[in-house]
């Protein structure tokens, strides 16, 4: 039986590169690896995911980067904006014949597309050449690229219901890394915090003038990870017992915190809120403002998970924020006692079995 060789792109964010790194780690050491030659992670110079490329290439030898570049919608309505939409939409043809002069010299049979505008012009390539496309979208909304690249894809597969017509509904892709022993029971309820990077600051300024403000929250302990633009934020909350901060955490670090918290205090990107309702914590939501899918991806865990979701543009945001806490602060979270390993397998087994023998 022929190897097959994988080609994979997925953009931006953490929420996205760590499911496209644990798919590959996942399949480097399953007994399906015999059946791959060659895995290829396509996207631009110098980007999170070629960082992460390099980390796995030191433990898998089969693995590459391919650098490229593509078309990215913007959305401004400026001209400046309208220009550069222009121009790249002309440059688009260009980056489609370099998707398929790398398609056809590194021989890939199939494409895997996770999200991201750079994925697009390799979609278009591997279509052209016959090869075959799988899809996988993690939003109750999926956004453009998925949604053109469904339309191509012989397989695809969603976490939510009625995404794409014809799709197979499995879980989110998530880390195997995040398996960590049961921590002891704490008597203090312990939140786990964060928000990420991106339009976070003034929430962790808002968190610390509550904690700092409100003595009946003394009694709970704040895990606050303040990630690589919010850093210079740490002299913040340097003064306050009950609270403890990091700059980035592994997904091994984030699996030790989330198997001892009873509360995330969280974006609504669904890699994440994946990750903490695996791990029973209770969910208090805050989207980023200009998006639509998280606001819609924290409403399903308010429905089906009994989530709570706030605002971040509500004049009373943090009166919410501090009378929520202040409702949970003698909160303790209920152990499901789900097999995780068993949940986080069971859908990159469906997808890698996919890609490799259909």
């Amino acid at each position: 039986m022929k190897k097959v060789t994988i080609a994979r792109a997925g953009w931006g964010t953490w929420g996205h590169v760590f499911p496209i790194k644990s798919l590959i780690e996942y399949l480097n050491t399953s007994n399906h690896a015999k059946e791959v030659e060659k895995m290829y992670w396509f996207w631009k110079k110098a980007s999170l995911e070629e960082e992460t490329c390099k980390t796995l290439q030191k433990s898998i030898n089969n693995l590459f980067f391919l650098r490229i570049n593509s078309w990215k919608r913007r959305r401004e309505k400026s001209i400046w904006a309208f220009i550069k939409n222009i121009k790249d939409l002309f440059l688009f043809s260009y980056w489609i014949l370099q998707s398929l002069i790398l398609i056809k010299k590194h021989k890939i049979d199939v494409v895997f597309c996770k999200w991201g505008y750079v994925a697009l012009p390799v979609v278009f390539a591997a279509k052209l050449l016959w090869k075959r496309i799988i899809v996988h979208e993690s939003d109750v909304h999926p956004w453009l690229v998925n949604r053109i690249a469904s339309k191509y894809a012989d397989k695809s597969f969603t976490w939510f219901e009625n995404v794409f017509p014809k799709a197979t509904v499995v879980w989110q892709i998530l880390s195997n890394e995040l398996i960590t022993p049961e921590a002891k029971p704490s008597q203090k309820t312990k939140v786990f915090v964060m928000w990420w990077s991106q339009g976070s600051k003034d929430l962790y300024e808002g968190l610390a003038k509550v904690l700092s403000t409100n003595q009946e929250l003394n009694n709970m302990h704040f895990d606050i990870v303040l990630w690589k633009l919010n850093q210079n934020l740490k002299p913040v909350f340097s003064s306050m017992e009950n609270v403890s901060c990091y700059d980035f955490l592994t997904q091994k670090e984030m699996g030790e915190h989330y198997t001892s918290a009873d509360i995330a205090i969280t974006r609504a990107g669904t890699t994440s809120l994946a990750e903490q309702e695996l791990f029973d914590l209770k969910l208090i939501m805050v989207p980023i403002p200009r998006t639509h899918d998280q606001k819609d991806n924290a409403k399903r865990y308010v429905k089906h998970h009994e989530g709570i979701l706030l605002e971040q543009d509500d004049s009373e945001f943090l009166k919410k924020l501090e009378k929520t806490l202040i409702s949970l602060k003698s909160y303790k979270k209920k152990l499901s006692w789900r097999n995780k390993e068993e949940i986080i397998n069971k859908s990159k087994e469906s997808i890698i079995t996919t890609i490799l023998y259909s």
